[in-house]
């Protein structure tokens, strides 16, 4: 029954992948199809095929993007757009440098959903001319140089990940602190690739395809369509800023506040019902796009992945290129291979998930340093973008720029080839797995 499980989950896969490639049916309707078919099958119950729309993630992503949805109501996106404007005059190249510095600083600061949610109204700013930068290729970098920074430094968001991925294992160590992650182990192994990555970005992006942004795909509430720059009161404006600073507080203080951080943006959202900012149908309209429904699903399908043991399978699948006594360097080739090939196909979360204790059981036993493993396996496994299915940036990026994923393969696989190699140069150089 197990290895059945297994086989109806991989073949579900395989429909998603086909889904997105053919790309005549939405990413949402993909998603739900099928982990509805895993449930009729029995791989799952039904009660987890709707357990998607209440995780956390998946909510955030709809409330940030509501708020962002009356952010671009207001009159600053207006001010954007002009002073935009006169940067993408003056220089395309300073109109880049600004998106990907804006990235990586908010990247270290809150999630990639927030992240992009911001962005999403930046790059609506941007004046296209048909010749020279698009709105999607915009899009598509942030989503790229949220991957190349995700967690490089210890503030915001990047705080908690290293005590995320030591839950993974530390029963694997006896909870002993000098095998656990610090705080500065993911910028020691990642700060070489982030550079080289980021060179890479700010030269390649004329290699992602031109796409007309598809807004629908994420109920922005109207944003961009407004034709003076504002369709709010002064009152209600300062309300909408007001909240979405608040907003922003809460991510820079993610950590004390804990699971509470989740709650921020829907406070937010009953604050603007109530003032009048926005009616609980415009709300309702912007919670329910094609991207919820999308991430919902990808959720669930990530558990049936771990549940099935088709993820494992994967994995081990992989791990057996590394054979007995292997090298370091054959160690994080085949880690950082295996983690990249995975989060391609499985979240951000579910490959970390999988792959650490597998990591770090094979560094016990190699007498391996598992925290080396591990950094590397976690920084490979935000590797994503050659899919729709890797995280949520991603996620948002694809859905909102209409992308297929064969014609973004000239501009993702040197990506992710330059990223693995320089993961792999940094892995040995500053943090190698037999100390």
């Amino acid at each position: 029954m197990e290895n059945l499980n297994m086989i109806l989950t991989l073949l579900v896969m395989i429909f998603m992948i086909v889904s997105f490639l053919l790309q005549k049916w939405s990413y949402g309707l993909t998603a739900m199809t099928g982990i509805i078919f895993l449930a009729l099958t029995g791989v799952i119950d039904v009660a987890t095929v709707f357990s998607g729309f209440s995780n956390t993630n998946t909510v955030l992503v709809a409330t940030m993007l509501v708020i962002a949805g009356q952010l671009s109501r207001t009159s600053l996106i207006r001010r954007a757009q002009d002073l935009v404007g006169k940067v993408q005059g003056k220089s395309g190249t300073l109109l880049i440098l600004l998106v990907c510095a804006l990235v990586a600083l908010l990247t270290q600061l809150m999630g990639a959903t927030a992240v992009m949610a911001i962005m999403v109204l930046f790059v609506q700013s941007i004046r296209e001319d048909g010749k020279g930068i698009s709105r999607s290729q915009m899009l598509f970098l942030c989503a790229t140089m949220n991957a190349i920074w995700f967690g490089r430094f210890p503030i915001g968001m990047g705080a908690a990940l290293p005590l995320s991925a030591n839950a993974y294992y530390e029963g694997l160590v006896g909870g002993d602190p000098n095998q656990l992650l610090g705080m500065f182990d993911y910028l020691k192994v990642g700060l070489l690739p982030s550079i080289i990555g980021t060179i890479y970005a700010l030269f390649a992006w004329r290699l992602i395809p031109k796409q007309e942004l598809q807004v629908g795909a994420v109920d922005l509430g109207g944003a961009g369509k407004q034709k003076d720059g504002s369709s709010m009161s002064k009152a209600h404006e300062i309300i909408v800023y007001l909240g979405f600073l608040v907003t922003l507080v809460c991510f820079l203080f993610s950590n004390q506040l804990g699971d509470y951080i989740y709650l921020a943006p829907a406070v937010v959202i009953v604050v603007f019902i109530f003032s009048g900012v926005m009616s609980s149908r415009e709300a309702i309209a912007g919670l329910s796009g094609d991207m919820v429904w999308m991430m919902a699903g990808m959720v669930v399908f990530s558990t049936a992945l771990n549940q099935s043991g088709a993820g494992e399978f994967i994995g081990n699948l992989v791990l057996s290129l590394l054979g007995e006594n292997p090298s370091g360097l054959m160690v994080t080739i085949v880690f950082t291979v295996v983690a990249t090939v995975m989060t391609t196909f499985l979240s951000n979360m579910g490959t970390i998930a999988v792959l650490v204790p597998i990591a770090a059981s094979t560094a016990v036993a190699g007498g391996m340093d598992p925290r080396a493993v591990v950094s590397l396996v976690a920084i490979a496994s935000c590797l994503d973008g050659a899919f729709p299915t890797g995280g949520s940036a991603s996620m948002i990026a694809y859905a909102v720029g209409g992308f297929n994923p064969v014609k973004m393969l000239k501009f993702t696989i040197p990506y992710l080839l330059i990223m693995m190699v320089s993961l792999i140069i940094s892995a040995n150089l500053f943090f190698p797995v037999y100390g």
